[in-house]
């Protein structure tokens, strides 16, 4: 056993401090009644809310695991192509990470408006986050 095992042990199955009390009776309150096994159960409520948490952390990392960050020069020309797409009414095909599905999408319409305080674009009626995008192009 390893040493951090054995001090483990040590610390927390040491007992010897509770020898006088040990082999004592149990013996309920005169002053309280016995909590119910329900409202015993539900001090513990709060925290069957965080089950589960991990594993829905675990399935949002694995879809953005094929997320491909963009570099500073990749955002500028994005930036670029939306501030004209601003200005001339264009169909383009939008290829972008859906955050909902995990997988990069293609959609073909017109910029309907940019959001640069959310940070957000709208090309018909979908709405998508900027540095979602991976690129534009001219639709066909």
């Amino acid at each position: 056993m390893d040493e951090k095992k054995l001090i483990e042990q040590q610390i927390f199955n040491d007992t010897s401090a509770y020898q006088d009390i040990m082999d004592l009776p149990y013996s309920p309150s005169k002053r309280h009644l016995p909590m119910e096994q329900i409202d015993r159960a539900a001090q513990f409520a709060p925290f069957s809310a965080l089950e589960g948490f991990s594993g829905l952390i675990k399935e949002k990392t694995k879809d953005y695991t094929r997320k491909k960050y963009s570099t500073v020069t990749e955002e500028k020309h994005i930036t670029k192509q939306l501030n004209y797409l601003h200005t001339h009414h264009l169909r383009v095909d939008v290829n972008y990470f859906n955050e909902e599905s995990g997988y990069y999408e293609h959609l073909k319409g017109y910029l309907q408006k940019i959001e640069p305080q959310k940070g957000r674009v709208t090309f018909d009626k979908t709405s998508i986050i900027i540095v979602n995008i991976r690129a534009i192009k001219l639709a066909q």
